[in-house]
């Protein structure tokens, strides 16, 4: 009775959301027949505007309660950009006046818009459709809900367009944070050497004019002079090192991704076990970007978890690689307060990567990788 109820319930929402829907249809019609034909136009506003709401509300229940997930399908609206000639493009025409051209970038972007017009279609024929799939759901039969969700995703998903100018405008991002990101990384390392090894060794260079002065006058005095300078050599080598292992650390190319993972556990401060089942070496990129986003994790946990012991644990099944970082912190992390986890991201978007992170309070919090790839065997693997 209480499985009843509840099937019941949830149709019965559904159909008084229909009933909103044939109302909000219903708007322009009846201001065209009763009132003044210039309250039409406000009137189609608010059927455009409401409709996207009423669709998206669609959208969630059917994730809620049918388990079909529906993407939304809008373009994101195009910004106004200002010219050198004091005009301002909306993406689709020009305009003198700021208003006027914030005006047309809305009426464009929704107008051309095909979700739009399918959102129109939706509503003027889910009243109708929806209700006949929804019926016999009143009865408590859950079936008709998965058809319900059928109809109500092929007219509200994104269509094979929408998805692929999407998918473009990612790639387009994704390559500009790669490129952004490729950037700020040659600029540390330039700076790392003209600050760190480059220093030493003009320092370095220093002590051996002066040890090849003294030499005829005090050669006492060069043994201290060499001794400075091999020390100062020394530390240029250590910076060098540290550079490199900043880039791609060596282990990471001589013995891949897990034993560097587990170097990288041996010198952490807690107590890290990293279980790992890799029959193979992924590509050089992927292996550095996982390596330091799993490094980044790792200083997370050091800085906000309060943990005593970390669990590392790698896999690849079906062509994706899944990492996941656990913790027997405190627990309660949230994204939102830090860069940390947007970092990672960052990271790990252009190989179509993701981040899921659960923490709840008390813990244990854990941090999970995934991205697509393909694995080469250890043997014929050039890394």
């Amino acid at each position: 009775m209480r499985r009843l109820a509840e099937v019941s319930g949830r149709c019965l929402a559904l159909l008084a959301l229909k009933v909103l829907v044939a109302l909000l249809v219903a708007l322009p019609v009846l201001v065209l027949l009763r009132l003044n034909g210039v309250v039409l136009f406000p009137a189609l506003l608010v059927l455009v505007f409401a409709g996207r709401r009423m669709a998206d509300v669609s959208r969630r229940l059917q994730g809620r309660w049918a388990g079909v997930e529906i993407v939304r399908p809008y373009l994101p609206r195009p910004a106004l950009e200002p010219t050198a000639q004091s005009w301002y493009w909306t993406g689709y025409d020009y305009h003198h006046s700021r208003l006027w051209a914030a005006v047309s970038s809305w009426f464009n972007w929704v107008l051309r818009d095909p979700a739009t017009w399918r959102d129109l279609a939706w509503m003027v024929l889910d009243p109708a459709v929806g209700t006949i799939l929804l019926a016999p759901a009143v009865l408590g039969w859950a079936r008709p809900f998965r058809w319900h969700a059928r109809w109500t995703r092929a007219l509200l998903s994104p269509t094979d367009q929408a998805k692929l100018t999407a998918r473009v405008r990612e790639l387009a991002e994704t390559r500009t944070e790669a490129l952004d990101a490729q950037a700020a990384e040659l600029e540390r390392i330039e700076r790392d050497l003209h600050d760190g090894a480059q220093a030493r060794l003009i320092a370095v260079g220093l002590s051996l004019s002066l040890a090849q002065q003294q030499l005829r006058h005090d050669p006492d005095a060069v043994e201290e002079l060499l001794a400075e300078a091999r020390a100062t050599a020394a530390d240029a080598l250590r910076t060098l090192r540290d550079l490199v292992h900043g880039i791609r650390p060596p282990v990471l190319s001589e013995r891949g991704l897990v034993d560097a993972l587990r170097l990288l556990g041996l010198e952490h401060p807690l107590a890290v076990t990293v279980e790992a089942e890799l029959p193979g070496r992924l590509p050089p990129a992927l292996e550095s970007a996982v390596y330091f986003a799993t490094a980044e994790l790792l200083v997370n946990v050091t800085k906000h978890a309060h943990a005593r012991a970390v669990r590392v644990r790698l896999e690849h099944r079906r062509g994706t690689l899944r990492v996941a970082v656990t913790d027997d912190g405190v627990g309660g992390a949230d994204p939102a307060r830090g860069t940390g986890i947007q970092g990672i991201q960052r990271r790990l978007r252009p190989f179509d990567g993701t981040v899921d992170l659960d923490s709840p309070p008390a813990g244990p919090t854990v941090a999970t990788l995934e991205v697509p790839c393909a694995l080469s065997s250890p043997r014929t693997s050039t890394c």
